[in-house]
């Protein structure tokens, strides 16, 4: 051979051959490197790998080998690890004398005969790489995205029950309970309205100044000396939380009971006339003479030539109407006896409004809600004022005539204090605590509808914690995936790796050193 064609073959000879992974069992059958029923040839081989699977081994070291699917290596790795032990004695004529021993060399033999191991090598390759590695990065990418997930919905969980509490003890805070026992607390705060509503009334009994110069105000401005404005306030304010009876007729509650118990109540006197006719009078003075059972209202037809002659005949234009026989009553007299009525009954009609009538001003929710108007009324006129006293309109007040001193001489600091006081009860009148508490004392509904909205924060914190359980169960099972899968992802990779480099360097040796490469995604792995 010349110089040329030695060149020409060892060049060759540094030629890779590159082998698609997925492709690799069709190419070693293509090459008649294995034979094309490789598979079906294979059966004493599986026969073998079945009962060894079932068997136990002797051999404590090498259980963790014997794993599914065993391949060459494993089978070669596990029979040296059995001849080096005392299960690896061989008799005279060269067997072994431990029947698992024996087992395993049996399967060593049939995976070299023809080839084999290089096409179930070329089978694990293609299995790992095509399906088992994808399938369990998927699952540890799988639990490791879900037990992130779990985590962040773990810590939301626990960010909205301190919001739900914050927020609990904050509607707690505004209705004035404690909110360890809900229902029994709001029953109790409906005992402290009376003495909410004094205090209110101390209130709006500090307001004698504002009262006074907003009336003087409006008074000189729309020039009425007799204008009132604010007059339930100003009733208030000078006489406290009275009855509503009061303020409409201005006398008190005793005062209205013992004028009715003064009234005489006289009884219907009944008498008779000369005539024997019944008289009806309350007043026994008066006189009989003057009663008009003494006119006579007869008519004397002969006395009385003045009466029209009325005897005249008349045709209506009906004839004679015969009824039939006659009709039968009959006889018979049913007696109902007499009915008995029971018991004198006595019946008392209250005045229409009397209950209400008998509330105080601040708890009828009429007058309590004119009250509440009256004092923004008051507010706005007093900010209106200190706007524009803080503009130095006072100045134009004092250049029209006859303009009350009350009003020249009233400075923004006393308006803006008179506002302050007037934003006192006005406050406490409107606040949430209120709201909820007249309402409790009005509707034993409302009361069951706060309690289940107060409770519903409670809830919704019972079902955050609900849901941080549920996320540390996933949490473990996440876990426990991961740890599961990993090894098998690990001894897959490596299991892939060891074969694809045995089956390069075995092909090599075939094709006279040539480098084989088996390319695809083995080589991301």
């Amino acid at each position: 051979m010349s110089s040329h064609q030695q060149m020409a073959q060892n060049k060759e000879l540094l030629i890779p051959i590159d082998i698609k992974d997925v492709k690799l069992v069709d190419w070693l059958v293509d090459r008649a490197i294995v034979n094309r029923l490789w598979n079906e040839e294979c059966g004493e081989l599986r026969d073998l790998l079945k009962q060894i699977g079932e068997e136990e081994c002797p051999l404590v070291d090498i259980r963790e080998e014997i794993v599914t699917p065993i391949h060459y290596h494993n089978s070669v790795k596990i029979l040296k690890a059995l001849e080096d032990s005392p299960f690896g004695s061989k008799n005279l004529i060269g067997q072994y004398t431990h029947d698992y021993t024996a087992k395993w060399a049996r399967i060593v033999k049939l995976f070299e005969k023809n080839g084999t191991f290089l096409a179930d090598s070329a089978k694990h390759i293609i299995q790992n790489v095509k399906y088992d590695i994808p399938l369990y990065k998927k699952q540890i990418s799988r639990a490791t995205q879900i037990k992130q997930d779990s985590i962040k919905k773990q810590a939301d969980c626990s960010n909205n029950i301190n919001k739900y509490q914050i927020k609990y003890r904050e509607k707690c805070a505004d209705i004035g309970i404690v909110g360890d026992h809900v229902r029994s607390e709001l029953k109790n705060l409906v005992s402290d309205i009376p003495d909410k509503m004094l205090d209110i009334a101390s209130d709006i009994g500090l307001l004698s100044s504002a009262l006074s110069y907003y009336q003087a105000f409006a008074r000189f401005l729309i020039n009425d000396p007799e204008l009132e404005v604010c007059p339930l306030l100003f009733f208030v304010q000078q006489h406290g939380n009275v009855t509503v009876s009061q303020w409409e007729t201005g006398v008190l509650p005793s005062q209205e009971s013992d004028s009715e118990s003064s009234v005489e109540i006289i009884e219907p006197i009944e008498t008779h006339d000369k005539n024997g006719c019944i008289v009806v009078s309350g007043d026994a003075d008066i006189d009989p003479r003057d009663s008009p059972t003494d006119m006579d209202m007869t008519i004397d037809p002969e006395k009385n030539t003045d009466a029209p002659d009325l005897d005249c005949d008349i045709d209506f234009g009906i004839d004679t109407i015969d009824f039939g026989a006659d009709i039968d009553f009959g006889e018979e007299v049913i007696d109902c006896g007499e009915i008995d009525f029971g018991e004198d009954i006595e019946i008392s009609v209250l005045g229409a409004g009397e209950d209400l009538k008998n509330e105080l001003l601040l708890d009828n929710t009429i007058t309590r809600n004119k009250i509440i108007d009256e004092l923004y009324e008051l507010a706005a006129f007093l900010s209106s004022r200190t706007d524009e006293l803080s503009r130095h309109s006072e100045t134009i007040l004092a250049e029209i005539p006859d303009c009350p001193s009350e009003i020249q001489t009233t400075q923004i600091d006393s308006v803006e204090k008179m506002r302050i006081v007037v934003e006192l009860p006005l406050n406490k009148l409107t606040n949430e605590t209120m709201r909820h508490l007249l309402l409790l004392k009005n509707s034993e509904k409302y009361l069951d509808r706060l309690t289940d909205s107060m409770h519903s924060q409670l809830r919704l914190c019972d079902k955050m914690e609900d849901s941080i359980d549920e996320m540390k169960q996933r949490i473990k099972e996440a876990e426990r995936t991961y740890e599961e899968v990993e090894p098998k992802l690990k001894r897959a990779i490596e299991t892939t790796k060891l074969l694809k480099s045995t089956v390069e360097n075995e092909l090599s040796k075939k094709y006279k050193g040539r480098p084989v490469r088996i390319m695809g995604d083995i080589n991301t792995l």
